[in-house]
C-alpha cells in the first residue's frame, strides 16, 4: 500500500553540481569496483575512468545493514556534497548503516560512458558490497540502495531488474554474487526516460546520448523505471517536492502509481515545496523530516532493529 502524505513548507534554492570525486588508491576507504580496468574504460584517469565506492562505516556494531548511496547530477556530473558525504555520514553515525557512496562513470561530451556503462557500475556496486559483507560486518540479507535525482533512476533500474547485466559478460566471481536489494530509497528521483511520460530530463539526454530512432525508443521504454515494477520489487521509500523545478515530480507520481498497481509496499512523502538537490534538507521546513521518516520506515521493514 502506498502512503501519500503532504508535509510542511520548504525554503531554498537548487543545488550546484561539482566535479566527480577521484579514486585514491592510498585511501583504504576507496574501493575500486574492478581490480583492473573497468569494462569499457577509455583510459585510467582516477577522476574519470575508475568507478569506485567510498565506505562510511557504522560505529560499534558486529553485523548490521548496508546501503549503496548513489548521488545525482544528470549522468554527466555528480551533484555536490549535499548528496554524498553528509548523507552517508548521517546514515552511518545516526542510523548505524554502513554506507557506500558510488562514484559511477559519467557521460562525456563525445558520448563516452553513455548507456549501459553507468548501469554496469551500479550493478557491480551492489554485488561487490555483498561479496565483501564479512569484511565490513554486513548482514548480506540487509543490503539496500538509495538514490537521489539521476542516481534515483540508476538505483531504481538496478533494484527493479535484478540479474540484468545490460549486455556485460562475466568477468570474475563477483559477477556471480546475488544483486538483489532489500529496500530502495529515493529522493526527488528521475524515473522515466520517455519525454512522453514527463517533461524531458537532462538525465535521459545524457544517458542515451547518440541513440536514435527505434533503438532510442526501445531504450526509453526499457529504462523507464515505472515500467520495470513487478510484484517482487523491493519495498520503496520515496520523497519529493511538489514544485521541484529541475526534475518534474511527475516522475515520482509515475512510480507511485506503478508501485500501487503492483502491490509493492511503499511510503511516498510529498512536500509542498522542496529544493532539488537538498540532500538531508537540513534547515528546510517540512522536507527536513525525511531522514527521521526514513529511519522509522526502515525499522518497520525490519531493516533496522
Amino acid at each position: 500500500m502506498v502512503t501519500l502524505l503532504v508535509l510542511g513548507f520548504a525554503i531554498g534554492g537548487s543545488s550546484a553540481a561539482g566535479a566527480a570525486p577521484c579514486f585514491d588508491p592510498a585511501d583504504p576507504d576507496d574501493i575500486r569496483l574492478w581490480p583492473g580496468p573497468a569494462p569499457g574504460a577509455s583510459g585510467d584517469d582516477a577522476c574519470r575512468d575508475i568507478p569506485f565506492l567510498k565506505v562510511f562505516r557504522a560505529p560499534g556494531q558486529d553485523i548490521g545493514p548496508a546501503l549503496v548511496l548513489i548521488p545525482g547530477g544528470g549522468y554527466d556530473r555528480l551533484s555536490n556534497a549535499r548528496e554524498q558525504e553528509p548523507v552517508a555520514a548521517y546514515f552511518a553515525r545516526h542510523l548505524h548503516i554502513t554506507t557506500f557512496v558510488l562514484s559511477y562513470r559519467l557521460v562525456q561530451a563525445d558520448g563516452t560512458y553513455r548507456y549501459p556503462v553507468p548501469l554496469w557500475d551500479g550493478r557491480r556496486a551492489v554485488r561487490l558490497v555483498r561479496a565483501r559483507a564479512p569484511h565490513y560486518g554486513i548482514d548480506p540479507r540487509r543490503i539496500g540502495i538509495f538514490g537521489f535525482s539521476a542516481g534515483g533512476h540508476l538505483a531504481s533500474v538496478i533494484a527493479f531488474r535484478p540479474g540484468d547485466d545490460f549486455g556485460l559478460s562475466r568477468r570474475d566471481a563477483t559477477d556471480d554474487v546475488d544483486d538483489g536489494v532489500a529496500v530502495l530509497g529515493l529522493g526527488y528521483p528521475v524515473i522515466t526516460m520517455d519525454a512522453g511520460d514527463a517533461p524531458a530530463s537532462a538525465s535521459a539526454r545524457h544517458l542515451l546520448s547518440g541513440y536514435r530512432g527505434a533503438e532510442r525508443a526501445a531504450l526509453e521504454r526499457r529504462l523507464s523505471a515505472q515500467n520495470l515494477v513487478g510484484p517482487h520489487a523491493p519495498p520503496v521509500f520515496l520523497f519529493d517536492g511538489l514544485d521541484d523545478q529541475r526534475v518534474s515530480p511527475e516522475n515520482s507520481r509515475l512510480l507511485a502509481r506503478s508501485l500501487q498497481a503492483a502491490g509493492v509496499p511503499a511510503a511516498v512523502y510529498w512536500f509542498d515545496h522542496g529544493p532539488h538537490g537538498a540532500g538531508l534538507a537540513t534547515g528546510v521546513p517540512g522536507e527536513s523530516a525525511w531522514p527521521d521518516l526514513f529511519q522509522q520506515w526502515l525499522r518497520e521493514r525490519g531493516f533496522l532493529p
